[in-house]
């Protein structure tokens, strides 16, 4: 504000408009003197171009009310008049009272909800939208994955289920037959290969470990009885957790010496520790063997 006189002792000099334009900052925030006040509002009446300064500044208050965020986010908006802002029709004193003449300026204090939302506010709400529908599809293809994994899997089950029960017996059982060999009735597989007991062996135990099991295969369990088989059938557990079959209490192993069917090349022979026999199931007990 002018010291001295005040603005009033101006007003016929050369200097009017610069200094009225001086005046203008207060004036639109309302600290102007009540007797500047009136000098400046007369001065404005017949000065156009002061009345064009002061559109340019009415927005001032307003922004200064405002937080800073919220400013910034109405300048980089779409460039409609921010509430407070001078409307194109003119400019109006900081008391809302018009100036006479084309400056008008509308109150600067914003309309309750009149003010639009902030661009950076709906590009939130739209990444904030994109993001749960992101996540509701997400769960969704969870869900039907496991709808799919419970439907494969009952699926297998039925037709596990559906299968006949030779089917799942025979894939899963060893058929135990007979054959005659050197006149001796001997046990064989399923195949006609014999079948041997091991004289270190127990009913409850195996004593061919990993390495004899190489050259004397192990006849796993379950098994079954062919034609002609009337011993008694059982199975033992062996050391790596499988089931070997055993007959009478033996338990049975093939031998790699016989390389078709109808040979006993093992029965005899001494090997891992021990004597190796076939198995005789008619003309004389099972252990008696022949060599």
């Amino acid at each position: 504000m002018i010291k001295g006189a005040g603005l009033g002792g101006y007003m016929g000099g050369s200097g009017t408009c610069a200094n009225v334009r001086s005046q203008l900052g207060v004036y639109l925030t309302g600290s102007i003197l009540p007797a500047d006040r009136a000098v400046v509002v007369r001065h404005l009446a017949s000065c156009v171009d002061c009345r064009s300064e002061l559109a340019d500044l009415a927005g001032l208050p307003g922004l200064l009310r405002r937080p800073a965020c919220q400013t910034a986010a109405e300048v980089s908006g779409s460039g409609e008049p921010a509430p407070g802002n001078p409307s194109p029709g003119g400019v109006s004193s900081p008391g809302g009272a018009p100036v006479s003449g084309s400056a008008q300026v509308p109150a600067s204090a914003p309309m309750p909800g009149g003010m639009p939302p902030a661009p950076g506010g709906v590009q939130l709400s739209r990444l904030m939208r994109s993001m749960s529908r992101r996540r509701r599809r997400r769960r969704l293809l969870l869900a039907l994955a496991a709808a799919v994994l419970v439907v494969v899997g009952g699926t297998g089950w039925a037709l596990r289920l559906a299968q006949p029960p030779g089917s799942r017996t025979g894939a899963m059982t060893t058929v135990l037959e007979t054959d005659q060999i050197d006149g001796v009735t001997v046990l064989t597989d399923a195949e006609g290969y014999t079948l041997y007991w091991f004289s270190p062996d127990n009913p409850t135990m195996s004593a061919c470990d990993a390495s004899c099991t190489r050259t004397w295969p192990v006849v796993t369990a379950p098994a079954v009885s062919g034609a002609g088989v009337t011993g008694t059938l059982g199975a033992i557990a062996r050391p790596d957790g499988s089931l070997q079959a055993t007959y009478d209490g033996h338990p049975l192993y093939t031998a790699t010496a016989d390389k078709r069917p109808g040979q006993a090349k093992g029965n005899g022979v001494w090997d891992s520790g021990g004597q190796w026999h076939e198995v005789v199931v008619s003309g004389s007990a099972p252990n008696s063997g022949r060599a």
